[in-house]
């Protein structure tokens, strides 16, 4: 879907957002993080499955790792794995918290 979506400079906004917040999400948390819970909300919308909004992280991180090659390192990939964990988290949290307004 990001990929046919919209013109190039909106999906490049979207990508340089995802990028800052993951950044955000991962080291400080002075708010950008909150942007992956309202978008959560946002992609509800357009029908996006909450599935495939967790999938784009990791998309990015099977990118980063396909271009550092061997600097991909086990701590990298360990701290990814518990960003994208996180991420998900916050996914599911979100989800039940849709539940229970229902």
């Amino acid at each position: 879907m990001f990929r046919t979506e919209g013109s190039e400079p909106v999906k490049g906004s979207m990508l340089a957002l995802t990028i800052e917040a993951i950044l955000d999400f991962a080291g400080e948390r002075r708010g950008h993080f909150r942007l992956i819970e309202s978008e959560v909300f946002s992609h509800d919308a357009y029908g996006t499955p909450r599935e495939l909004f967790v999938a784009f992280f990791a998309v990015i991180a099977n990118c980063l790792r396909d271009i550092l090659g061997e600097q991909w390192s086990q701590e990298i990939d360990a701290a990814w794995h518990k960003l994208l964990r996180d991420i998900e988290a916050v996914v599911l949290q979100q989800t039940h918290l849709v539940d229970e307004r229902a």
